[in-house]
């Protein structure tokens, strides 16, 4: 079994953080709100005042946090899991949903420590973590993927090896681009139903029997039509934002084309032009509501 430091213990750390406990792993937990990590105390965690003190000693050293600034405090920052007294040969997995430029640098710099860096960002919403079902997209090389396999197999269905360090991250940012696209897809059309006097109930069933039935629309078609949303917000709008302004960025940089992509980036920013940006994302059919009755129609 490992001795694991993570790092984060939000949303979706919390869960994965359990399942590792779960699987027979020692695991010492790192979080900026500590009240968060101490929630995990009861399941066995140790929880540690800096991203230093989690990182010493441990075979693992793995980090889910926000976004870019998130990862680079504990990892860098002051008292940052890089600055720990390491073990020899550990592994540093990232699996925050940050930047591919972000990530290459931090293999630099866990590299120089002595570090086996990998990026395996995972797909999934808080409720697959905890059944430990999320997707990983690993990056690395393949001797280092293959013997971090059985630790990511306590908190996934499976892992995609899709090349070298940096390539995890890239996958999964085109990843959520494309599904944060059918997410506004989604919204739009049963707004338009909705406006076109059809019941968005019924709108709903036939998105998600027909051949638009992509598993995000028939998540977020149901919650629309019911206007019940995730309690706790799962998804937020900003949070889309964030992941499109990355994943657009690194589209772009490889000299593709994001031109839905923009346009669906702009449709979820009205959600934080109208003060809704921590809102669930399934609730960007509201944003076009008050859009709608604001143009007077």
């Amino acid at each position: 079994m490992a001795k694991i430091a993570f790092l984060g213990a939000g949303m979706m750390g919390q869960p994965m953080i359990r399942n590792l406990l779960r699987a027979g792993h020692t695991v010492v937990v790192y979080n900026r709100t500590v009240d968060k990590a101490r929630e995990l105390e009861k399941f066995g965690a140790r929880v540690a005042a800096t991203p230093k003190l989690a990182a010493t000693g441990a075979t693992v050293i793995w980090s889910s946090v926000t976004n870019d600034a998130a990862s680079a405090a504990v990892w860098a920052g002051d008292d940052g899991a890089l600055e720990a007294d390491l073990a020899p040969g550990a592994f540093a997995i990232e699996s925050s949903t940050v930047s591919p430029d972000w990530v290459l640098h931090l293999r630099d710099l866990a590299v120089a420590r002595g570090l086996r860096f990998l990026d395996c960002p995972v797909a999934g919403r808080p409720d697959v973590a905890e059944a430990g079902q999320l997707k990983v997209f690993a990056g690395g090389s393949a001797v280092d993927v293959d013997a971090i396999r059985p630790i990511l197999a306590g908190v996934s269905k499976g892992v995609m090896h899709l090349g070298v360090v940096g390539s995890g991250i890239t996958f999964k940012l085109i990843y959520n681009v494309m599904g944060a696209i059918q997410v506004a897809a989604c919204a739009e059309g049963m707004f338009a139903c909705e406006a076109a006097g059809i019941d968005i109930s019924v709108a709903a069933e036939g998105f998600s029997a027909g051949a638009t039935g992509s598993p995000h629309v028939v998540r977020h078609a149901r919650y629309m039509a019911e206007g019940v949303h995730e309690d706790p917000v799962q998804f937020s709008g900003r949070m889309r934002i964030k992941d499109f302004d990355y994943g657009i960025q690194l589209i772009e940089s490889v000299g593709a084309q994001s031109v839905i992509g923009h346009a669906a980036r702009s449709v979820f920013a009205q959600m934080v032009e109208h003060d809704m940006g921590d809102h669930n994302d399934s609730e960007l059919i509201d944003t076009l509501r008050r859009a709608h009755r604001r143009n007077g129609k």
